[in-house]
């Protein structure tokens, strides 16, 4: 039997709450609550399995640059220096007992090697994370579209981080928009009639699309209509696809009320739980802070040509991201892959996407920037709707004509440097 004062780590101690008895240690032979070897050893062994990284968790490419070509990118170690070192319990005075117990698949490897085990904080190759994220993506693709359990769990797992113990999303992953915060909006105008409908009806036209013209969006399917904007007037100008010759109508909104919104941009800000190698789930809370800092480039990556089904695992995250904290924020940031990430897009959810816009006493157009904003009933039009929470500045109007579309490429050498995938420009530094 082990004692309880003989056990230093905290997780460890924890299980003398659910196997301890009476009786005496060990390995200070005093009389106090103790636990069966077996029992402390063998969760010490399943931590051991879950939290740190064996062979088959690496690539063939990983395993190659370590034992072929010397890399030391990947710290590797035997059972005995995982044990002592990598899990701290070197000094615990049932140590030599621990390590002489290990199970033979930590001592040698099915090929009779001597088993290795290695370094992993969530940037190997094989993040369990992504691999579950190409399961979700060809679930909704290929297997179950509209009622799919484990693409909930999936979610629910990804993002867990971003809430605290009583469900409100962390601070640090909310960006919060006052009355007099800025956003814009941009229509095309193939004519000057289009261009004077616009002019006459700003909330009406700068509004989200009606749902039975509303067409699959990045976050929304066919038929859901939410409002897309922009943080730059530049930017929502890109976003509509605008070519040389378009004519152009853009306007400035502005919060009615105080807007909460869920920042994409930020998520690899959010800290994994504060675990240690000897708790359940401490690998994995590193493989899915290392996802979460990549996730927005998927939400954010444009739709592939001619496949109408690349839009639909973001569809599916933006409809999870609404029911289970669109009463906690108002839409979501992320940023604009047709500015080259440079600018910042906006897309409310529909609840929150109606205009309004109430001209000042005395309109005057040039004063647009110095006036403050016009503060406006929540409720200006229709009591039975959902609340407005954003306005059409008044004066804020502008009409653009492109003249020119700039693109940014990169430029290569060789086909095969154009055509190389994703996972061989990180191998190779290329990023």
């Amino acid at each position: 039997m082990i004692c309880i004062e003989c056990v230093t780590p905290a997780p460890l101690k924890k299980l003398f709450d659910t196997h301890g008895e009476e009786g005496d240690c060990k390995c200070c032979q005093r009389h106090a609550m103790t636990i069966e070897p077996q029992i402390l050893f063998e969760y010490i062994y399943d931590r051991l399995r879950e939290n740190i990284a064996q062979k088959d968790d690496l690539t063939e490419f990983e395993l190659g640059m370590l034992y072929e070509c010397g890399s030391d990118n990947i710290a590797v170690a035997d059972v005995g220096v995982v044990l002592s070192e990598w899990l701290d319990l070197g000094d615990e005075k049932y140590f030599d007992a621990l390590v002489s117990g290990v199970p033979e698949e930590f001592k040698v490897d099915d090929e009779g090697h001597e088993t290795h085990f290695f370094g992993d904080d969530g940037t190997l190759e094989k993040n369990a994370y992504e691999v579950k994220w190409e399961e979700f993506v060809a679930g909704v693709q290929y297997t179950h579209r509209f009622f799919n359990a484990k693409s909930r769990q999936f979610l629910d797992s990804v993002f867990s981080p971003l809430v605290t113990e009583d469900d409100a999303v962390k601070r640090q992953v909310i960006r919060t928009m006052a009355n007099g915060d800025l956003i814009y909006r941009a229509r095309l105008a193939k004519n000057i009639s289009e261009a004077k409908k616009i002019i006459n009806d700003p909330a009406g036209q700068f509004g989200p699309t009606p749902r039975f013209l509303a067409s699959s969006q990045r976050m929304t399917p066919n038929g859901i209509s939410a409002l897309y904007c922009a943080l730059e007037r530049e930017t929502c100008l890109s976003e509509i696809r605008s070519i040389t010759g378009d004519h152009v109508v853009s306007t400035a909104l502005t919060p009615v009320v105080e807007l909460r919104l869920l920042d994409l941009t930020v998520l690899d800000r959010v800290d994994p739980p504060n675990l240690s190698a000897l708790e359940v789930g401490f690998r994995e809370a590193l493989h899915r802070k290392v996802f979460l800092g990549s996730l927005v480039k998927k939400m954010s990556r444009p739709k592939a040509r001619d496949d109408e089904l690349s839009y639909l695992s973001t569809q599916v995250v933006f409809e999870y991201l609404r029911l289970r904290f669109g009463h906690q924020v108002d839409g979501l940031v992320f940023p604009s892959v047709q500015t080259g990430e440079a600018g910042t897009n906006i897309v409310f959810f529909p609840e929150a996407s109606r205009l309004a816009y109430v001209p000042t006493a005395a309109p005057d157009e040039e004063r647009f920037g110095d006036a403050p904003p016009v503060e406006v009933p929540i409720n200006i039009d229709n009591p039975l709707m959902p609340l407005t929470k954003i306005m059409v500045v008044h004066g804020s109007i502008r009409y653009h004509k492109v003249t020119a579309i700039e693109t940014r490429a990169h430029e290569y050498r060789h086909i095969y440097d154009m055509f190389m995938s994703d996972e061989t420009r990180r191998r190779l530094n290329l990023y």
